[in-house]
């Protein structure tokens, strides 16, 4: 499902406690970018964030604003931002959970990989493609200048997206590493689990990856394809993937 009047601007509030942050943004942007430009780095680097419309709607970082105006009637969003408990302890790092590739002809690779490798589309809007079978997923972004998040260059690894079991002592690790890498670890929630983006520096490359951890609810697989790792992965083709706002009427308040 398109966002409507992608280039057309737009405003986008965060209130946090009794502040207020107020940006510029068009209806075509997501709300991770309006977040970076409207909020100061100390309210964001090493905290965990989460966003709800006034009467209480959850909104996700990957949400387009002018879906959010549209179908929720608002783009001021009730913001809150904890910092990450870096908590020192095990943790496993469980695997491939999607893998994230810039393209220059989205919609030709979401039809090969449909058609000719027999792969679901769980996901496509002018922000992100998803394709899955099964187990892992398939993310398609587009390539260019003004892509999110992203060096521009096509056919390079837009980021590597891992699950682990225990984020915050992943975490904890990280900053042990934190000389290695670059990062704000901005904590982002999303439908089904939290996420956190970093940067790793090599030679001319730099590499973005993404721990996450899925939340309780949408973990494991059904039994008869349940290996032990699986237990703490998400089901990509268990459903469309992200808010589905097409399934509610515009102007949705409560």
């Amino acid at each position: 499902m398109a966002v409507s009047r992608p280039n057309e601007p737009v405003s986008i509030a965060f209130v946090i406690g009794e502040d207020r942050y107020d940006t510029a943004m068009t209806r075509g942007d997501i709300v991770h970018l309006a977040l970076h430009k409207a909020l100061p780095a100390e309210l964001t680097a090493g905290h965990r964030t989460t966003f709800r419309t006034p009467e209480g709607r959850e909104v996700f970082a990957d949400n387009f604003i002018g879906d959010i105006a549209d179908h929720y009637g608002t783009t001021i969003l009730e913001t809150t931002v904890e910092p990450i408990a870096a908590t020192p302890g095990p943790w496993r790092n469980l695997g491939f959970d999607h893998l994230a590739i810039t393209i220059a002809d989205r919609a030709g690779a979401r039809e090969f990989l449909r058609d000719v490798l027999q792969m679901q589309v769980m996901r496509d809007d002018p922000h992100l493609t998803v394709m899955s079978c099964g187990h892992t997923a398939l993310f398609l972004f587009d390539a260019g200048p003004d892509a999110p998040l992203s060096s521009g260059a096509a056919s390079s690894f837009h980021h590597i997206g891992f699950v682990v079991d225990d984020l915050e002592a992943a975490y904890a690790h990280l900053q042990a590493h934190r000389e290695r890498l670059s990062s704000d670890f901005t904590l982002l929630e999303r439908d089904e689990r939290w996420s956190l983006y970093f940067f790793y520096r090599n030679g001319e490359v730099t590499f973005m990856f993404q721990f996450s951890q899925v939340k309780e609810a949408w973990r494991g697989y059904p039994p008869e394809t349940d290996p032990e790792f699986a237990r703490w992965l998400y089901d990509y083709s268990s459903r469309p993937y992200g808010v589905q706002f097409e399934n509610e009427p515009e102007g949705v308040t409560a």
